[in-house]
């Protein structure tokens, strides 16, 4: 007999499924070492939990998948885990059964539903943590915006997905470090400087101090199209700063200060922090040691201009210049030695470059560069490529003027659901704060929700409705469960409430058991979501609690069910909804609120 510890069930009980199967198999077929997928069905009544191991191994047997799924079937039920709950044995399925063509489906007991419930209850916000990354050191770098403009509504997706991953990679038990690589030098930066210089007037800054500076990156584009011409003062603003120009480095680090004082706001609404700030004029000088110890090596040559080239065509990678002519870095030397330094410093496990889809091929070569110079470390880095943000009227253009700044955006995202807020709650000031909560929400589920992979299409009037598939509509459900429980006067009493508790002839309700079902997977998604870097499988799990427990709160009476026995268990299951639901949203890096 399997006897399921609490230990084991923060894998998932996905994961005890999976041990089973494999089990089963070695001992009717002695298949050993096969990939064993167990999922969630998305039609609740073929169970809660299905594989498909009979057409994975059909083939090496010769035999029909459902001949194969029925003997597995049969197997499993064989050996159907036990949980000990208070000195008690219970079966963790139901039921264990084939079904045509050839799947095994696994139904969860109302029992096990039902502990799980109470556990969920008691561990409350530790629910779905695990030690799984225990030992293991992540280093995480997103945001890395430059310092020339405020930022927009792309840098708040990558701010966002960033932030959630360290927590969810935290939450499993992972130590994680959050860096942020700035971008404070280059012709970029120097645009911007230019116009100041040329137009500013000395000034001081006259609205938020990112968005003055960024308007003369603006200014210089306007100019630009006039005057080609510019470009070559902006180049030579960059060689006197390099160079150590008094006058140009005062400027530079005004301009600079006045950025980060922009941002500090940015980053303090959007709810994003950092442990580690790098800045590349920190690098401006390194680089060398690696442009060499390239040539060293044989993967770099000298062209005819004394610049130093990776040659990586022969790996399906277009060449890269790892030094120029004149012996200074680019921007992908210091990325290399910024690498080379992290792995020295912190010997991290994985280190996670949260940077849009269009610099693929460019993280391609620096980690194919990073593997041919020997260093074992290399199949460690990752790039987490996201998609691109666009709005309904087209892709954001700072030729064009169709930029939305993710300031703008927040504030604008603010005031709409101000308005919806102040029909429901009085209060003046709180409903300016519980506004910028339910904003902020709108604001990062609508980017979460979505694959990274995948480009998103930001729409103001989709992501702020308190219907369907939105943050607003995911607070609207937790604060709906916490007033019922308000007006239950529910207490946890220390788990004092037990399944003996309940009338023999009681079996769970269609919905109450899909609910209590939905929330078994918390753990399981949570893993799921760190494995695969995918933020997108802990937000559209959240919509699904969300659903499952409007769906009872509709249909079931919770605070007038009878007998007494019946209601206590409808807000027990209210509650554990709520830390679950709770969490998912943490996760996000979404905050609750209690009323709405």
């Amino acid at each position: 007999m399997m006897l399921l510890s609490m230990e084991n069930r923060k894998s998932g009980i996905n994961k005890t499924a999976q041990d089973l199967i494999s089990k089963a198999v070695h001992k009717l077929y002695g298949l050993d070492k096969l990939t064993i997928s167990v999922d969630v069905p998305e039609n609740g009544s073929f169970g809660d939990y299905s594989t498909n191991i009979s057409f994975v191994i059909a083939k090496t047997l010769d035999r029909i998948p459902f001949e194969i799924a029925t003997e597995v079937a049969h197997e499993l039920s064989s050996e159907n885990p036990k949980i000990e709950f208070e000195g008690t044995l219970y079966s963790i399925f139901e039921k264990i059964e084939p079904h045509a063509p050839g799947f095994v489906n696994f139904t969860l007991s109302d029992k096990f539903l039902f502990h799980n419930t109470m556990d969920i209850n008691l561990l409350n916000e530790t629910y779905g943590s695990s030690d799984f990354g225990k030992g293991r050191k992540v280093i995480v770098e997103y945001s890395q915006p430059n310092t020339n403009k405020p930022q927009h509504i792309g840098h708040a997706r990558n701010n966002f997905i960033g932030s959630s991953l360290s927590k969810i990679l935290a939450f499993c038990g992972y130590d994680v470090v959050k860096t942020n690589y700035v971008g404070d030098i280059g012709i970029h930066i120097c645009k911007s400087m230019l116009m100041y210089i040329k137009h500013g007037n000395d000034g001081l800054p006259d609205k938020k101090s990112d968005h003055f500076v960024g308007d003369f990156y603006t200014m210089y584009e306007k100019e630009f199209e006039k005057n080609p011409g510019i470009e070559k003062e902006a180049q030579d603003l960059l060689r006197r700063w390099e160079s150590g120009d008094k006058e140009v480095r005062a400027v530079w680090e005004k301009m600079n200060s006045w950025v980060y004082e922009g941002w500090k706001k940015t980053y303090s609404d959007q709810k994003v922090e950092f442990d580690v700030w790098e800045h590349e004029s920190e690098k401006i000088d390194v680089g060398k040691e690696i442009a060499l110890l390239s040539l060293e090596k044989g993967l770099a040559e000298k062209d005819e201009t004394g610049a130093i080239i990776a040659r990586l065509e022969k790996y399906g990678l277009p060449d890269k210049v790892l030094l120029r002519s004149d012996g200074t870095s680019v921007y992908s030397t210091k990325e290399l030695q910024l690498a080379k330094d992290s792995f020295e410093k912190y010997k991290f496990d994985k280190r996670l470059y949260v940077v849009d889809v269009r610099q693929s091929d460019y993280f391609k070569q620096l980690f194919k560069i990073i593997e041919l110079l020997g260093f074992d470390w290399s199949d460690r880095l990752v790039h987490i490529a996201y998609g691109m943000v666009s709005l309904p009227q087209g892709k954001m253009s700072s030729r064009t003027g169709l930029v939305v700044n993710a300031d703008d955006v927040l504030e604008d995202l603010t005031s709409l659901e101000e308005e919806e807020i102040r029909n429901s709650i009085k209060m003046p000031k709180i409903v300016r704060e519980t506004a910028e909560k339910v904003a902020l929400a709108a604001f990062k589920y609508g980017m979460l929700k979505v694959d990274t992979k995948q480009d998103v299409i930001f729409n103001y009037e989709h992501v702020t409705k308190f219907e369907g598939n939105t943050g607003p509509y995911l607070l609207y459900t937790y604060a709906r469960a916490r007033s019922v429980l308000e007006k239950g006067g529910f207490e946890i009493e220390g788990g004092k409430f037990k399944y003996e508790s309940i009338p023999k002839e009681f079996s769970m309700h269609l919905k109450e058991r899909a609910l209590a079902s939905v929330l078994v997977h918390f753990p399981e998604y949570v893993l799921k979501s760190a494995g695969e870097y995918a933020p997108n499988q802990i937000a559209n799990y959240a919509y699904e609690i969300a659903q499952n427990f409007n769906s009872f709160y509709g249909e079931l009476p919770i605070l007038d069910a009878s007998p007494e026995s019946l209601k206590k268990f409808r807000l027990y299951l209210t509650h554990a909804t709520m830390v679950v639901l709770k969490q998912s949203l943490s996760l996000l890096g979404i905050e609750v609120v209690e009323k709405m």
